[in-house]
């Protein structure tokens, strides 16, 4: 005969509620959330700061380990191999309010001068190339942030070619400079200079200055999935040509 206290903590370790279900699935929480920390984590994008290489609705996948790793839950350097490039589009925590996080690309790093002359991006007194891309605005056809107003490029930033946008100069909308003064900037060392693609509607270092190197989340590498809602209505819509969207270009 069956001795019914085995029975018991047979039954006991098997219901979804027993302390060994319990502690399981805590361990695969907090396993999730190490890797999501320590390792790669998803993103929304919920503005039009970096469009269009980045688009509203986009979701994106951070690599955490592109240039260091961390302790999980913590902002402590394990091992460091290497510090933001010019051109790399990052997630960082924004250096006026350290709880949100913000994507921007990456133009200068410590040590460069930046500055922006009649739209032009300048990095160590060296213009960097913008190529018109106005024959071909297929690239825009999903945006929604005023982009009758806005002018296509592609620049290439220190060897990386990417999308830039910028309004159309007017009386009412001069063409960008940075800064105020004319003089070039000097980005600290430990610091980084990042800036938006969409140009002109970008909050980024041109306001509120220089990020941390040790702010630094990770690289933006590539869409995971994205959505958008139609300016003229109806349903959301699914960009499929965006899934797995590299942004390395």
């Amino acid at each position: 005969m069956a001795d019914p206290t085995i029975q018991n903590k047979t039954k006991d370790s098997n219901s979804a509620w027993s302390f060994e279900s319990l502690r399981s699935l805590a361990l695969l929480f907090l396993a999730v959330f190490a890797i999501r920390w320590s390792i790669a984590s998803p993103y929304h994008v919920p503005t039009a700061s970096m469009e269009p290489t980045i688009k509203v609705g986009d979701r994106l996948l951070a690599y955490k380990l592109a240039y260091n790793v961390k302790v999980p839950f913590t902002d402590w350097v394990l091992a460091s191999w290497g510090s933001p490039s010019r051109g790399d589009i990052i997630v960082f925590k924004f250096p006026n309010d350290p709880n949100i996080d913000y994507v921007k690309r990456v133009v200068a790093i410590g040590g460069d001068e930046v500055a922006v002359i009649d739209n032009v991006l300048y990095v160590n007194g060296k213009a960097q190339q913008l190529n018109d891309h106005n024959n071909d605005r297929a690239i825009l056809n999903d945006i929604e942030d005023d982009k009758d107003i806005k002018l296509l490029f592609r620049e290439n930033l220190e060897g990386t070619d990417h999308w830039v946008i910028q309004n159309k100069p007017t009386a009412f909308r001069p063409i960008s400079t940075y800064p105020a003064g004319g003089i070039a900037h000097r980005v600290p060392d430990g610091f980084v200079f990042v800036v938006g693609d969409n140009r002109d509607s970008s909050s980024d270092s041109r306001i509120w200055g220089d990020v941390p190197l040790d702010y630094v989340r990770g690289q933006a590498m590539f869409v995971i999935w994205s959505i958008y809602s139609p300016r003229e209505g109806g349903w959301w819509k699914l960009r499929y040509d965006r899934f797995g969207h590299s942004l390395k270009s």
